[in-house]
């Protein structure tokens, strides 16, 4: 019976708290997180059982501008290198998104009605009818045998004449067409420009059927293209031939295999010069485009490429193309790369000052930070699609006004999609996770090293992802964790973005410090590149190479929507009680000096004739009483305590120390260190950094002691605004003065009077009539004045002209 009681007792306490433990922020990830296999440890490494798929791709695409069609046809080799048998292959189809029955177009909410410009309107009854889906016109093994398949949406199950086995590969051959997407009609991302003097821009990509990624994770990644959740895709070799109009530059992922035949011969001379020049120079130049823009196509030329151990292929292609290009040697190893830009006229003189610096910048940046760049090219091109990344190249947008001027804001602009889109070569083009499940995996890791790389290209750029920057988001209802699926994403760009940029940027500056977070990044990167991580495999390696628990910042930053909002609720200085009773005594007459002053009703009254002094028969003992003093007696007992003190003792009751007990509150929720500044009396500032593990035992309110040299004045929280700290009121005590700004006005009277207003209108328009009038009258006689016959003065006998004028002969 006993033991049943101890049971029962135990039971109790283990549940007696169940909300408090649940929602305890440093209760450990691990039930989480995914459990460690061979395939991935426990320290967020790749194991020893690692494996992925590979599908390498031999494409032959043809590109019909007058009819925005492309055609093309591919034989495609996928090696089953995971433990498992495949039965069917998954590709992804998602042109067919832009089909009127598509689930992404049937998902889509509809858009705000009250006011719409001509040309959105014309571009939503086009949406409604247009097919830009994938037509597959053939789809065989490579011996020619017709494959049994089965379109679902945005995918295709291609089923397998007989199981696939671990370290087997198929082969298989499939033809397509599609119709390009116009821009004016769709934002997608990829598209075709027509422009109103003629010449088009085709940045073409997803323009092929390709393989799903099958992990140890999850499987086949056979989510739906919504439009949102971007691309799952295995490493691959490329062997690609594009056919475009002869007067057409292809820029594409990849090296180019027969300039020779594809180039004049004075951009092949100058390519060879831009080997060794040290600024980037035209191989197209703006007037050579300018004069191709003009030309009509004769015929076709074939551009060929090839690219290894890529996810993906992307290229672009117009008759409008400058081409600047410079081979530039990486900062970290001096591996030569080309950097590349491709634009129109109408973009310069932006493009050709900032894209391509840009790109220089990124490959220096980036490859510090993270690992050297490992592709032979790397190229940004100006046309419909404003910023999409692809292995090599990227789709970028902002140019300058019709006469060539621009804003800063427009030149950031550029300077920034370009950094980030060049980034994202390494995330997630290298660093290769899943788009579609995690889109902060490649937008929140890119835009952190971007924001980086923006604060070395000049001073004071204007980054994105700061704490002050996150504060609004962070505290409004309609958001969702980090930790969600990208197509269930609230706020898209705040959530996969800037938040958990600005997260990490936080745990770099303020929680790690820039050396330890530093190496555990580059930890990272280097661990996962050419590899798929999973979120769990980051904030593992992250704390594996750091050497800190960080799950307290996981689960605030990535699992929750709390915010960080702490706030100090009072401090109290403690003085040294020396136990001398002379100085006590005086302290306690002060006391009641300062209390009897604070009493003003007393003060107002100490002046007034008092009774008893007129009658003073009625004093008495009570009335004569001295004012109490120390006894002999508590001055010996003090004299003894101080002679029995060992020296070590009578040193500390000497010290000159303040001790400061602050209390804090935790008002978001989030967990965070806290950074105090203590003011001092002599007018010095101290900073402590508290750790955020200081919330351990009771995660809402908390106290800590400071000790000083000279006594706390004023008590600070955040103040270089380093933490996203949402109340910036309650982060100090005393609480500071508000500063705000007023202005003045007139009261306009006449506001609601619109029989003045009328009146004023009528008044400014008989005015304006008046002005007319007076101005053809004046017209009218300088006309008339002008039609006069000349005249001619006679002279007078004195040689003078008379005043009358006589008749001109």
């Amino acid at each position: 019976m006993k033991s049943v009681v101890f049971f029962i007792g135990l039971v109790s306490a283990c549940f007696c708290h169940p909300i408090e433990f649940h929602d305890d922020p440093f209760r450990q990830l691990e039930e989480v997180w995914p459990t460690p296999t061979e395939s991935r440890i426990a320290s967020g490494a790749p194991g020893p059982k690692y494996w992925q798929q590979r599908a390498d791709y031999n494409l032959k695409v043809r590109l019909t501008e007058k009819k925005n069609l492309l055609t093309g046809n591919g034989r495609i080799v996928y090696h089953n290198q995971s433990p498992h048998t495949l039965k069917y292959i998954w590709m992804q189809l998602d042109r067919n998104k832009f089909t009127p029955g598509s689930m992404g177009h049937q998902t889509s909410e509809a858009p705000r009605l009250g006011k719409m410009q001509y040309d959105s309107f014309e571009a939503l009854l086009l949406r409604e009818t247009f097919d830009g889906g994938f037509k597959i016109t053939k789809l065989t093994d490579d011996s020619g045998i017709q494959l049994e398949h089965r379109v679902v949406d945005t995918m295709m199950r291609v089923d397998l004449p007989e199981p696939l086995k671990p370290g087997q590969k198929f082969i298989y051959r499939i033809d397509w067409h599609y119709t390009i997407t116009d821009s004016r009609t769709s934002g997608g991302r990829s598209n075709m420009e027509k422009f109103e003097k003629g010449g088009k821009i085709f940045e073409i990509a997803q323009w092929y059927p390709r393989v799903c990624a099958y992990t140890d994770v999850r499987g086949w990644q056979n989510k739906a293209f919504l439009g949102r959740g971007e691309f799952a895709l295995e490493f691959g070799n490329y062997q690609v031939q594009i056919t475009a109009p002869d007067n057409h530059v292809v820029a594409s992922t990849g090296e180019l295999k027969n300039g020779d035949q594809v180039l004049k011969p004075v951009w092949q001379k100058r390519l060879k010069n831009a080997e060794s020049v040290k600024s980037p120079m035209f191989i197209v130049t703006p007037e050579e485009a300018a004069k191709n823009e003009e030309s009509k196509s004769r015929g076709t030329k074939t551009w060929i490429f090839e690219a290894k151990n890529v996810r993906d292929f992307a290229w672009a292609s117009s008759k409008k193309f400058i081409w600047d290009a410079v081979q530039h040697k990486l900062t970290t190893s001096k591996k030569p790369v080309w950097a590349m830009s491709y634009y129109p006229n109408e973009a310069e003189p932006l493009w050709s000052t900032y894209s391509t610096h840009s790109i220089i910048h990124t490959l220096n940046f980036y490859s510090k930070y993270t690992f050297d760049y490992p592709y032979p090219v790397a190229i940004s091109v100006n046309g419909p699609v404003y910023g999409m990344e692809y292995p090599m190249i990227c789709f970028n947008g902002p140019r300058p006004e019709k006469d060539g001027t621009y804003s800063e804001g427009t030149k950031n602009g550029l300077i920034s999609v370009v950094i980030h889109e060049v980034g994202h070569n390494w995330f997630p083009m290298i660093v290769n996770s899943d788009e579609r499940q995690w889109s902060w995996m490649d937008e929140g890791l890119n835009s952190f090293i971007q924001m980086l790389a923006e604060q070395e290209w000049r001073h004071n750029y204007p980054s994105s992802p700061t704490p002050r920057k996150i504060i609004r988001y962070m505290t409004s209802g309609n958001q969702r964790p980090i930790m969600t699926n990208s197509e269930s994403i609230l706020q898209f760009g705040p959530n996969a973005y800037t938040k958990p940029a600005t997260g990490l940027s936080i745990l770099r500056e303020t929680i790690l410090g820039r050396e330890i977070f530093d190496d555990a990044f580059k930890e990272f990167s280097t661990r996962w590149m050419f590899k798929s991580p999973e979120p769990a495999d980051f904030f593992r390696t992250m704390e594996d190479a750091a050497g800190v628990d960080l799950d307290w910042f996981w689960r605030s930053w990535f699992y929750t929507t709390k915010h960080v909002d702490i706030s100090v609720t009072g401090f109290t200085r403690h003085t040294l009680d020396l136990q001398d009773p002379d100085k006590k005594m005086d302290e306690k007459e002060k006391e009641k000096e300062e209390s009897d002053k604070k009493n003003i009703v007393a003060e107002r009254n100490r002046n007034i004739p008092k009774y008893v002094n007129e009658n003073k028969g009625l004093k008495d003992f009570y009335d004569k009483k001295k004012k109490p003093k120390v006894s002999e007696n508590d001055r010996e007992k003090y004299k003894k305590m101080l002679a029995d003190l060992k020296p070590q003792e009578k040193r500390l009751l000497k010290t000159n120390k303040h001790l400061t007990v602050v209390s804090f509150e935790n008002k978001g929720g989030a967990i965070m260190p806290i950074l105090v500044q203590l003011h001092l009396k002599n007018g010095k500032k101290e900073s402590h950094k508290i750790p955020a593990e200081i919330w351990k035992k009771n995660h809402e309110s908390v106290s800590k002691l400071f000790v000083t040299r000279h006594p706390v004045e004023r008590v600070l929280i955040d103040p270089s605004e380093q933490t996203a700290d949402a109340d910036q009121g309650n982060n100090a005590w005393p609480p500071l003065i508000k500063e705000e700004l007023f202005t003045l006005e007139r009261k306009n009277k006449d506001f609601n009077n619109d029989m003045k207003r009328a009146q004023e209108k009528k008044a400014a328009e008989d005015k304006k009539k008046a002005a007319e009038k007076k101005k053809k009258e004046a017209a009218k006689k300088a006309e008339d004045e002008k039609s006069k016959p000349a005249t001619k003065a006679k002279v007078g006998k004195d040689g003078k002209a008379n005043k009358k004028a006589a008749p001109a002969e």
